[in-house]
């Protein structure tokens, strides 16, 4: 071998045994932490696994932000305390992709169909903008959003654009969108946060270890999981008649009525009761309450007040 040879062959061996430098992170934008803070809370708080295709920003007055805002969204208020000071808006396709993970558990292939904003609607994405809210303020420090978003809470629905320009301050707001790939087919959503750009325009909080205190317990127990098995019938069969069972077979529930629905807890304890129906195309209950107790007259009372008489 030629000397050349031998020192190009002693090279290499020394560029493989030499450690690669692992490289840096870059640093995290504005757009990034907001990004990851959307795909943190849809999991943690809905179960529901996204990616964000993009996100704008605009620097809008409050006439030009309520303009920017579709007619068919679903409004939160962004409240410090009681006060409305911005608002999130949720879009059609992910307010039902969220019913759907969390009634049952999957997501359609095809787009839902138009309707109206419900009060369900709200209750039930609740968790995911509160989630978003929290994990903002986590995933924005060293950004220019840090402390965008602190002081914060996700107050109740907003039925209008107009009802939200009757109480919003009229000032600078920062409008962040972001277009959602909800993973199922060629489903897409968007939400939006829009908050005063100017910190000062929030309403200052007076320190109460106190009420802060109180404020996180009400957070910590309210996003606790809780687990409800909804049972319209219990029967016993054999395994031989479990072993029988075919696709499409109808299986009879003898005195099963669409009203015969217990809400119990996983070890059976009962709840409440409710009524088997849909909403939006998709299975759904409504909790009855109870009918009031009847006092009615019994045998042994009748033949006892005749044998007064």
């Amino acid at each position: 071998m030629a000397q050349s040879d031998e020192l190009r062959v002693s090279v290499l061996k020394r560029l493989a045994r030499a450690p690669v430098a692992a490289a840096k992170p870059g640093p995290v934008t504005p757009a990034k932490a907001l990004r990851l803070a959307m795909i943190r809370a849809a999991e943690a708080r809905v179960r529901l696994v996204i990616n964000v295709l993009g996100i704008t920003e605009e620097i809008v007055p409050l006439d030009d932000l309520l303009r920017l805002i579709e007619d068919d969204q679903l409004l939160l208020a962004l409240t410090a305390r009681g006060e409305t000071c911005g608002l999130a808006g949720i879009d059609l396709q992910t307010r039902a992709a969220v019913i759907e993970m969390q009634t049952t558990g999957l997501l359609r292939v095809t787009a839902a169909d138009p309707r109206a904003v419900t009060a369900t609607d709200a209750a039930m994405i609740f968790p995911l903008i509160a989630g978003f809210l929290a994990e903002i303020r986590d995933t924005t420090q060293g950004t220019s959003l840090e402390g965008w978003v602190a002081g914060y809470t996700v107050g109740g629905r907003v039925q209008s654009t107009r009802a939200a320009g009757m109480t919003m301050v009229d000032t600078t707001y920062r409008l962040v969108r972001l277009t959602l790939d909800l993973g199922a087919g060629e489903r897409q959503g968007m939400i939006l946060i829009a908050l005063p750009v100017n910190p000062e325009m929030k309403v200052q909080v007076p320190p109460d270890a106190a009420a802060g205190w109180t404020a996180a317990l009400n957070l910590a127990v309210g996003g606790a999981p809780a687990v409800l098995h909804a049972v319209l019938h219990r029967m016993r069969l054999s395994l031989r008649q479990v072993d029988g069972f075919g696709v499409g077979q109808l299986i009879a529930l003898p005195g099963v009525t669409v009203g015969s629905l217990r809400l119990e807890t996983p070890d059976g304890k009962l709840v409440a009761r409710a009524k088997l129906g849909q909403m939006a195309g998709l299975r759904a209950v409504r909790v009855q309450v109870p009918a009031p107790a009847e006092m009615t007259e019994t045998d042994n009372y009748a033949v006892q007040a005749r044998s007064l008489n």
